[in-house]
Parts: C-alpha cells; sequence; structure tokens
C-alpha cells in the first residue's frame, strides 16, 4: 500500500475539503480550505463509497445508484464486509503513513 496525504498545488497547505459529487457516477472533489482552488476529482467505483458510522439504510440508498444485486440478503453480506474491509484498509493507511510522515500527520 502506497499512501500519500493530499497538498495542494497552489498554497502548499495539506487543510482539504472533500465534496462528494452524485451524478450518473461518484466523484469526490478536493478543494483547498486555506486558498479555495480545486486540488483533485477522485471518481468513485461502483459500489466504492463507503461511510464509516452511516446505517444500513445509507449504504442501501448508496447501493441503489450502482444497484447490480438481486438480493436483500447480498446488500448485507455486502455492507458487512465493506465495514470490515473499510476500516482495516483506514487502520493500514493511518499506519502507514505514520511510517513516512512521522506520527504527527500533517
Amino acid at each position: 500500500m502506497d499512501v500519500n496525504i493530499q497538498k495542494c498545488q497552489n498554497c502548499g497547505s495539506r487543510e482539504m475539503r472533500n465534496i462528494l459529487a452524485r451524478t450518473s457516477s461518484q466523484h469526490v472533489v478536493v478543494q483547498c480550505r486555506k486558498c479555495d482552488e480545486f486540488v483533485a476529482r477522485y471518481q468513485i467505483a461502483s459500489g466504492g463509497y463507503f461511510h464509516n458510522g452511516k446505517d444500513y439504510e445509507s449504504f442501501l440508498r448508496t447501493m441503489m445508484l450502482d444497484s447490480g444485486f438481486t438480493s436483500g440478503r447480498d446488500l448485507r453480506a455486502v455492507f458487512e464486509e465493506v465495514s470490515e474491509s473499510a476500516a482495516a484498509t483506514f487502520d493500514r493507511a493511518i499506519n502507514k503513513a505514520k511510517e513516512k510522515y512521522g506520527d504527527e500527520l500533517p
């Protein structure tokens, strides 16, 4: 796993705002909080958006945008798998970032 903490190309700040934009596909648009410049845009893969702390109904609304599941049982299993996987990925990413940037992350 390679990790990078986003930095504004304009002013060098690491203070970012993520804006989720939902159209026919989902995107995250990143804006610098210091200078308000556009920093980056990420397209989220189908089924790739997961918001920790949100409930199953929120997950269902997101999955409705992607479709492709035939039963509630399938969706519940995917929700549980994504929830566990997202938490594990977060932990790994934080550990890798600390290895790269030190204990006090920028």
